[in-house]
């Protein structure tokens, strides 16, 4: 197993996380590859004192986060790799649960665990691929619809206990874990996506290969949730909304794409102007539902 964890500027969380890694290892052989995006915070002193172990990628400047997760994945050497946040603190057995999943699913390219936060509750990591209508709508626009069906329907599965192992269209991007056989169809993710949407167009590139992505009930992580967007929230609406743009244009007709860039620079100018006046914008990234642990 290989665990990568691409980080900036996220020292104390990343801390707590490979001292999970250590109190909850993994069964049999495992590496962790951590990718620092030229962090300003002493990350690279706190892991040569903390975690000599790890092996590091020190970026000299930021690459994103698509073409740092390339960079563990290339760097890897175990046949499963999972994809870490670094505030996600692992659970006993959680990664060996995520491993076991694809084990029984065999054209599963990816897993995804049941996202908790701090205090037990639950967070919602499960929801199908978006069509753009409901995308531009937001967050509220897709728990509204996803509690009128039951919790498993739309963009995320709000809700939803996340109590069973099935298919789904997408999950959270905090954590998962990627057979690093279904890559040689599927590809690494797109360098382009520099933040946000790099997840979700990887599902999409899966599916569309026929390959399958699962949520693994039975693997638990704790997600503590936004470090790194926190700290610069303006860039992360620039990026998220960049992401979207080139999510949905994929598949739109060259004529249509300048009508769909306006559409989507509108949308984050909106966000922009919310964020000046203190809004609350953060829910992508830190997904919640009512139900308990």
């Amino acid at each position: 197993m290989s665990i990568v964890i691409v980080t900036w500027n996220a020292r104390p969380v990343l801390q707590r996380c490979v001292e999970s890694l250590l109190l909850h290892p993994p069964s049999g052989s495992w590496e962790v590859v951590v990718v620092d995006n030229a962090s300003t915070d002493d990350t690279l002193t706190m892991l040569a004192e903390k975690a000599p172990w790890a092996r590091v990628i020190a970026n000299r400047h930021n690459v994103g986060l698509a073409a740092a997760n390339n960079q563990g994945l290339s760097a890897s050497r175990g046949q499963a790799i999972v994809i870490s946040n670094p505030d996600v603190l692992f659970s006993a057995g959680a990664i060996d649960a995520l491993r076991d999943a694809l084990d029984r699913h065999p054209r599963a390219a990816f897993a995804v665990p049941r996202l908790l936060h701090p205090d037990g509750r639950l967070q919602t990591s499960a929801g199908d691929l978006p069509g753009f209508a409901e995308a531009f709508a937001g967050r509220s626009a897709s728990q509204s619809r996803s509690s009128a069906v039951g919790g498993r329907s739309g963009f995320w599965w709000d809700g939803w206990a996340h109590d069973e192992e099935l298919p789904i269209g997408h999950g959270a991007e905090s954590c998962y874990v990627v057979r690093t056989s279904a890559l040689a169809e599927i590809g690494p993710q797109d360098p382009r996506f520099f933040l946000d949407w790099e997840g979700i167009e990887w599902s999409r590139r899966a599916a569309r290969h026929g390959w399958e992505i699962w949520l693994c009930s039975s693997a638990e992580v704790v997600h503590l949730g936004g470090e790194s967007i926190q700290q610069n929230r303006a860039r992360w609406v620039v990026s998220s909304h960049t992401g979207m743009y080139r999510y949905f244009s994929a598949d739109t007709a060259a004529v249509l794409r300048p009508f769909l860039a306006l559409l989507i620079a509108s949308r984050a100018l909106v966000k922009l102007a919310a964020l000046a006046v203190g809004a609350p914008l953060y829910d992508r990234a830190n997904r919640s539902n009512d139900v308990s642990r």
